[in-house]
């Protein structure tokens, strides 16, 4: 086997990868139900951000939840452009990434392992259920690790550099365009990760720290430095506004005291040698877990897989640091971790193991499948140098041959080693007489007993202890060995059993999924005049998104169909939910079925009438110019409604009264969409609109999104109108 970083790509590395990706793309091809399904919260106010028109992207980039990469957005953005904004097509750059990392994991580890531990590698992370939950949203973290793997795999792939110190006969003394070429592209692929630079420092603090020509490799690094530099300073820090927030205060290590942060420290870094490598993401809900089986053992299978990769990451970083590309990987990783700890001190970047920092998590795979690949490697090297050729059974026999043993008291036939004639030893002294003499056996005493006929020869002490010794020194590496198989396979349990759920779950809804339905209906039943508000903070971009941006229809328009609804009375002074309706007022009409339509792209709030709908028997008029797309003709498509008629409350926002009375023209009617997990908190807000002349007459109902409310005028104090509820599933 040769050593760390001698190895090259080759036809087998190739043959590797290539299977690997296209066992993943057929993985996806299962699960391409994913595509298609509904964003939910943490996809869609990504898909906002994406879709922005360019005269507001950057300006909008100021109030976005996480930080996304430049090049990331553009992908997608692309995408989005191409084949329309839909679902599936914002996706598909996750969806391509997966395969594309599980071959540059095999690329990567063959530099430093053979086939089977770097296909192993490749599997372990890329088939994980909660990391494949991950890449088949419309999340970056995919495209981030791949970039990540990237960044190493060029950094590091140096044609004519050794794995030792010493410079390689022909290798380029000065400047090398080749490697310069390398490190540019390196920078160019951090560009795609906002934990870039967290990569291409420490890389090139590797290639400054020592060796000759120091000043050519910083002409070499510079490209690298400058982009990713620019990248995070001009870009990302563009995007930190959340570093104001709490959500991440528990990964962050500003605000602890000396031993409060020395704890924090310890229990980060146990979490990511016993939790990263499966993929565990343990800060969203969401995801579908893969847990250690407890079963009647407890937790000592957990105790046990994490001594295991413990110890398994510890003999890779030895046999790393040996090679010069192997020290390389490791200053990525570790400098990675460093970064991401002072960044964390100064709530710019969470610290532990979370899905933020899913991009060191494939070179964490490296390292410990490299170590674990030694020490079994080490162990069979054991075994058969304890072993004879002749296997097992043969050396059971020569150990037991070459000890001595007791014959019995009777003549017996011994080989000359001379001539191979047979002659007789006594049991006197042990010596042996000269061939063909027969020297009789002296009879036994009456006074012992008669020796055995036959059994096993008796063994002395010290000669038997050898043989404990010896056996022990090749049962004990065969017991290690298979403690090893027995952690991977228990890893491979781990990490797959969250399958069946996330085939189960894959049409299942996560919270804000019907956004896009809610935006249809809304557009539906608005008529000239009328104003859209939408309360919740969380709202704004999924709401923005699918109002303006997205080219989806209805989550089902076979099985979408609202539910049946009672009419309902509201008592005066009501707040208009969904919620409050059902607890404070009571069924005093028949049911009430809106028919979903399914000749239009969003036929979900009754029969089309001229692009829009009739509902609770208004018939909308012209659309007003100016204020909504023309409808195409024969499409049947309803109008969007632009942001200047959409009023937003909640948060640091003024109230929704003050802001309705501050618009030059009186609203016709009143469009009120509430986020659900933030309708408690705007139960005032609404609660203040029966004061000011506004009366809720329809509910349509979104499961796990929010409640769509329409207001007409009355006068204030009046008894409220009878009230529709239509419920969507």
């Amino acid at each position: 086997m040769p050593p760390a970083g001698r190895r090259r790509p080759g036809r087998s590395t190739a043959l590797a990868a290539g299977a690997v990706a296209l066992g993943l793309s057929s993985v996806l091809c299962l699960l391409h139900t994913y595509l298609t399904r509904p964003l939910w919260y943490d996809e869609i106010w990504r898909a906002h951000f994406v879709s922005e028109p360019l005269a507001s992207f950057w300006s909008e980039l100021t109030v976005a939840n996480t930080p996304s990469a430049f090049g990331w957005l553009g992908i997608t953005r692309l995408t989005g452009e191409v084949f329309g904004w839909h679902a599936w097509s914002l996706r598909l750059p996750g969806y391509a990434a997966l395969p594309l990392l599980g071959g540059a994991i095999v690329v990567l580890t063959r530099r430093f392992a053979g086939t089977g531990a770097a296909v192993l590698a490749a599997c372990w992370l890329c088939l994980n259920t909660t990391f494949l939950d991950l890449a088949t949203q419309l999340k970056p973290y995919t495209v981030e690790a791949l970039a990540a793997v990237c960044i190493v795999g060029v950094w590091t792939a140096d044609p004519l550099g050794p794995p030792g110190e010493v410079p390689a006969a022909g290798a380029v003394r000065g400047l090398d365009r080749g490697r310069l070429a390398r490190r540019m592209a390196a920078g160019a692929l951090a560009l795609a990760a906002v934990p870039g630079i967290f990569v291409v420092l420490p890389l090139a603090a590797v290639d400054l720290w020592r060796g000759p020509a120091r000043r050519w490799r910083l002409v070499e690094c510079l490209p690298a430095i400058v982009l990713s530099t620019a990248h995070t300073v001009g870009f990302v820090a563009h995007q930190s506004s959340q570093r104001n927030g709490d959500y991440w205060d528990r990964q962050f290590l500003a605000g602890r005291g000396p031993w409060a942060a020395l704890r924090f420290v310890a229990e980060q870094i146990r979490a990511t040698v016993t939790g990263s490598p499966p993929g565990i993401d343990r800060f969203d809900p969401s995801l579908i877990h893969g847990t250690v089986p407890a079963g009647p053992l407890g937790s000592a299978p957990a105790v046990l897989i994490g001594i295991a990769v413990a110890v398994a990451g510890g003999i890779g970083v030895v046999a790393l640091a040996r090679h010069r590309q192997g020290r390389a990987l490791l200053a990525a990783l570790g400098g990675a971790e460093l970064m991401m700890l002072g960044a964390s001190a100064a709530r710019y970047w969470p610290f532990g193991p979370t899905r933020t920092n899913l991009y060191v998590v494939p070179l964490l795979v490296v390292v410990v499948m490299v170590g674990a690949e030694r020490a079994i490697r080490f162990l069979l090297s054991t075994v058969r140098a304890r072993l004879p050729r002749g296997g097992p059974q043969r050396a059971a026999e020569r150990s037991k041959s070459a000890l001595p043993t007791l014959p019995i008291p009777e003549s017996v036939i011994a080989l000359s080693l001379s001539d191979f004639s047979s002659g007789p030893i006594t049991e006197g002294d042990g010596g042996s007489t000269l061939p063909g003499t027969v020297v009789p056996a002296p009879a036994a005493s009456p006074a012992t007993p008669p020796p055995a006929l036959a059994g096993p020869a008796r063994v002395p002490p010290l000669a038997g202890s050898r043989l404990g010794w010896a056996r022990a020194a090749v049962a004990l590496p065969i017991a290690v060995i298979i403690a090893i198989t027995g952690c991977g396979a228990l890893l491979a349990q781990t990490s797959l059993s969250g399958s069946r759920p996330l085939w189960e779950h894959r049409d299942r809804l996560r919270g804000l999924n019907l956004m896009v339905d809610a935006a249809l209906v809304t557009r539906r039943v608005a008529r000239p005049g009328d104003v859209v508000a939408v309360g919740g903070r969380l709202a704004r971009p999924g709401w923005l998104y699918a109002m303006e941006a997205s080219d989806d229809g209805p989550r089902d328009p076979a099985d979408l169909r609202p539910s049946p609804g009672r009419e309902q009375r509201s008592r005066p002074g009501g707040a208009g939910g969904t919620a409050a309706a059902a607890d404070e007022t009571s069924a005093v009409g028949s049911l009430v079925t809106v028919p979903a339509s399914r000749g239009a792209a969003g036929g979900t709030g009754g029969p089309v009438v001229d692009g829009a709908s009739a509902v609770g028997g208004h018939r909308p008029a012209d659309l007003a110019a100016g204020t909504r797309v023309a409808v195409a003709r024969g499409g049947g498509t309803p109008a969007r409604i632009a942001r200047r008629d959409t009023v937003f409350f909640g948060g640091t926002r003024p109230a929704l009264v003050r802001q309705l009375a501050h618009r030059p023209v009186p609203p016709g009617h009143l469009l009120v969409f509430v986020f659900d997990i933030e309708r408690s908190d705007l139960a005032g807000q609404l609660a203040s609109l029966p004061g000011a002349g506004w009366c809720a007459t329809q509910d349509w109902n979104f499961r796990l999104t929010g409640v769509l409310t329409r207001y007409d005028r009355c006068a204030p104090g009046a008894r409220p109108p009878r009230r529709v509820i239509v419920a969507y599933h």
